[in-house]
């Protein structure tokens, strides 16, 4: 599968996403007497170096399937029998979700991969699920890819 869209995390969050493993690994650097302490400080630089520059919504597709992700933690593919729709929508982050990255939500009914943009891809199911992809820019241009894709069209 290739990616057709990526949206990164906005600087402002991957900062306060960052902040927390930030700190662990200066607490531990700050003591680390052992080589199993200084392997914690290494791998908590890795986990902030990852949060701060590899996160983000993301859609993946070929001819076969699509796949909606928060890369690179968590991923849903889904066959394009399956898809009943893929349509625009403009929605709320907080107020229709409770915030950004993976939200459910019973009211709207659906899950949202968001960094906190207002522009989605909505991809919904034949057994009724939805997957909203936050994508601010890129939303419009990935619609139309997917639609291409899911008519058998080449990209």
């Amino acid at each position: 599968m290739r990616r057709i869209a990526f949206r990164p995390f906005h600087v402002g969050l991957r900062l306060m996403i960052g902040i927390g493993p930030a700190i662990v690994a200066v607490l531990i650097a700050a003591t680390a007497s052992s080589v199993a302490e200084w392997i914690a400080v290494g791998a908590a630089v890795l986990l902030v170096l990852v949060i701060v520059f590899a996160t983000g919504a993301a859609l993946y597709a070929d001819e076969k399937r699509v796949a909606v992700a928060l890369a690179p933690f968590w991923r849903r593919t889904i066959p394009w029998e399956k898809v009943e729709s893929l349509e625009l929508k403009t929605v709320r982050p907080f107020e229709d979700f409770g915030g950004w990255g993976i939200k459910g939500s019973h009211r709207k009914r659906g899950v949202l991969i968001s960094t906190g943009d207002d522009e989605t891809v909505e991809i919904a199911t034949s057994d009724g699920r939805r997957y909203l992809v936050g994508l601010g820019t890129q939303a419009a241009p990935a619609h139309g890819t997917l639609l291409k894709l899911r008519s058998g069209g080449a990209v």
